[in-house]
């Protein structure tokens, strides 16, 4: 039989000490919380707040699934296929979403630090700072493919910091 030294005996108790102490530790720790929708459904963005009609949206297909860590990061990963429609005239403009997303909230100054890549739509409201400056005096609604950047304050609604690399399609004027 093999006899184990001092130092190598102690190593092992050591060890499994550790493990006796870690394992509580790690089943006490909170998981993250994941949540998927498959079945979207249609809405409607009211007059003034994408565009200056009404914008409906109509998924055909996907799913979004959403992933809250217990440090308050948020992951969004959308994947879906459908058109936004020009409540008035029938005019569509065909989409198809698909993105990864991370929302990083500063719970001091409650600023959303926002990282998005892949296609996504995304409106401005008069006063944000878009793609091409401080949005106004119409809102604006963009198709973007690349990936943008910006922060939302959740205090006062306004976008700012906007930065992005790829290619931005207006949705109003595809939709006029």
């Amino acid at each position: 039989m093999c006899r184990l030294t001092r130092a190598a005996r102690g190593a092992v108790i050591a060890m499994v000490l550790a493990l006796v102490v870690a394992a509580p530790a790690a089943a006490a720790a909170p998981t993250p919380i994941r949540t998927v929708h498959s079945n979207l459904t249609g809405f409607t963005i009211p007059a003034g707040q994408a565009c200056t009609f009404a914008v409906e949206g109509q998924p055909d297909w996907g799913f979004s699934a959403k992933i809250v860590f217990p440090n308050g990061l948020v992951f969004h990963s959308v994947r879906a296929h459908g058109a936004y429609v020009n409540a008035d005239t029938g005019a569509r403009y065909e989409t198809a979403d698909n993105f990864f997303a991370i929302d990083d909230v500063d719970p001091v100054t409650n600023i959303d630090h926002v990282t998005l890549s892949g296609m996504a739509a995304d409106s401005f409201l008069p006063g944000d700072t878009g793609p091409y400056g401080i949005v106004g005096p119409d809102p604006a609604f963009y198709d973007f493919v690349g990936k943008i950047t910006f922060d939302y304050n959740l205090n006062t609604g306004v976008t700012t910091n906007f930065t992005w690399r790829g290619t931005a399609t207006d949705i109003c004027a595809a939709l006029s």
